[in-house]
């Protein structure tokens, strides 16, 4: 059966300071994403104990008019076929003991349930449509790392494998867990792996754990979900049934399949099986991995296996336009607030296919995306300011022109011409240089000339990159492996995407029986 991808982000943190500002997240949400479980958190109240800070649990009065307020706001921006949400909050309870929860309803509506003990909140969830989901799971048991002698797989469909915090898949494998440098590092006992060593049946997601309002930031993680039609009914039947997988940022579609039967599937068979995997990057693939039990059985090495198109035929390919870089808070006297972006791309023959937004801040305009044309407003914020993840916004273009036919990038009063020829054959750089130095001299009444190491003006420098164009033979693979016999007993098979940049993907597992 085939089925939609659709992509959400399901663990966007919404604090006591976040509340205001509520409308300001759908609508960027709204922009960006198919589908939105806010994640309302209670755990922002702080306790000075003798001047010793420490986060809260449990509840407070002023959680509850929040929470009606996440309510309000779910009911109003939820449209079936353009975008769905769900109400949710994070666990406050004995998050320490058990690790931590991200609880979600399948309603307009559902309580705040901040229970201490985490076989409570289970018991009381069990009442309603509700998941409760597990993420970085990867850290200390007993200390907020995840302890899966409490799984319950009918509320726990699957996991967060990566997020803000770093990947928890296993304890050698890509990326850290080491970027909330308080909560580190990653250890056995709680990780992903661990969780399917020990048979609990779980699907694998991504998402950013957001604590800036942003929702959906590039690079935190996303969810990207196999469904039937953009609804909560038929999104809830695709958690529960752990068709599911997650992505760094990304937005890697992948189908994988054993003997017909979609990711999140538990199957039985008596011959070896057969597995079918087709991946679709956003930009140069690298490899495809197939782990059955944990370990890595076969391995599909994509890059160096394509070549430049030749001829005088289309040829589709994607173009990745990336801004932002400028002044850091080392020299405040050359920024001024956020950088606004206004930009188009146009095409003179063959037809823009596609966007895909890869954004981190407030604020960003992309459309509507004509044939052969699209326009732009970003913003992008100063270098070491709060946005999340890079400061850099950027735009991923499928298109599929001849190779000889110009593309024109407009940015700023600036413009760039080439053929689609050249955009594979190497990127390049647009530099503000200019307004930097206008601006030196303006403030610090100094001449260009005047200035013995001239590398203050790359450095400040807002950029425009257009990436190298990376053709369809480059982003694309299908797998076929089939199993030499069959295992006995009890195994898990998923699926780990890599693209050269670094970005990744994680499938859910399939989980295989011999009969």
């Amino acid at each position: 059966m085939s089925y939609n991808t659709y992509w959400g982000d399901s663990h966007c943190n919404i604090h006591r300071k976040h509340i205001p500002e509520l409308p300001r997240t759908y609508d960027a949400a709204r922009a960006i994403l198919d589908f939105f479980p806010i994640a309302y958190y209670p755990a922002d109240y702080y306790q000075m104990m003798e001047g010793l800070r420490v986060e809260s649990h449990g509840r407070r009065k002023r959680f509850e008019r929040d929470w009606q307020r996440v309510l309000d706001m779910v009911r109003v921006h939820n449209t079936p076929g353009e975008f769905v949400t769900f109400p949710g909050y994070e666990w406050t309870g004995n998050r320490t003991r058990y690790g931590d929860y991200n609880v979600f309803y399948c309603a307009d509506e559902g309580p705040l349930d901040l229970s201490e003990d985490l076989r409570d909140l289970f018991g009381n969830l069990r009442r309603a449509p509700a998941i409760a989901i597990p993420h970085h799971p990867g850290y200390q048991v007993g200390w907020r790392g995840m302890d899966w002698d409490f799984y319950d797989e009918e509320l726990s469909p699957f996991v967060e494998i990566y997020s803000s915090h770093g990947s928890s898949e296993g304890c050698n494998t890509a990326f850290t867990l080491n970027r909330n440098g308080a909560m580190s590092p990653r250890v056995s006992g709680g990780t992903v792996q661990d969780a399917l060593a020990r048979g609990c049946r779980l699907g694998i997601v991504a998402s950013s754990d957001s604590h800036t309002g942003v929702a959906g930031p590039w690079g935190s993680g996303l969810m990207g979900v196999l469904a039937n039609e953009l609804t909560r009914e038929s999104l809830w039947e695709a958690f529960k049934a752990r068709r599911v997988y997650g992505v760094t940022g990304a937005r890697i579609q992948m189908d994988f399949t054993i003997n017909d039967h979609p990711m999140g599937s538990m199957i039985q068979t008596n011959g070896p099986p057969t597995v079918r995997v087709t991946v679709r990057a956003s930009q140069a693939l690298d490899r495809v991995e197939l782990l059955r039990n944990n370990r890595v059985i076969r391995t599909h090495c994509h890059s160096g296996t394509w070549e430049v198109p030749e001829g005088d035929g289309p040829v589709r390919a994607k173009l990745k336009l990336e801004f932002g870089w400028g002044p850091d808070r080392l020299q405040p006297h050359l920024a001024v607030g956020p950088r606004q972006w206004l930009g188009g791309i146009s095409l003179s023959d063959g037809h823009l296919l596609s966007v895909e937004p890869c954004f981190t801040y407030w604020d960003q305009s992309v459309g509507p995306l004509e044939q052969r044309t699209c326009q732009w407003q970003l913003t992008t914020a100063r270098r070491d300011s709060a946005a999340v993840g890079p400061s850099q916004q950027a735009l991923i273009f499928e298109m599929e022109v001849p190779l000889q036919a110009p593309i024109t990038i407009r940015v700023d009063g600036r413009e760039e011409k080439w053929t689609l020829r050249q955009a594979l054959a190497g990127s390049r750089v647009i530099a503000f240089t200019d307004e930097i130095e206008s601006l030196v001299q303006e403030r610090f009444r100094l001449r260009a000339e005047e200035i013995e190491n001239r590398d203050v003006f790359w450095h400040s420098a807002y950029k425009a990159k257009i990436h190298t164009a990376i053709p369809e033979a480059g982003y694309t693979a299908t797998c076929e492996w089939k199993e030499d016999e069959l295992r006995p007993g009890h195994n898990w098979y998923y699926v780990r995407v890599s693209q050269l940049n670094g970005q990744m993907a994680w499938s859910s597992p399939i989980w295989v029986d011999s009969v």
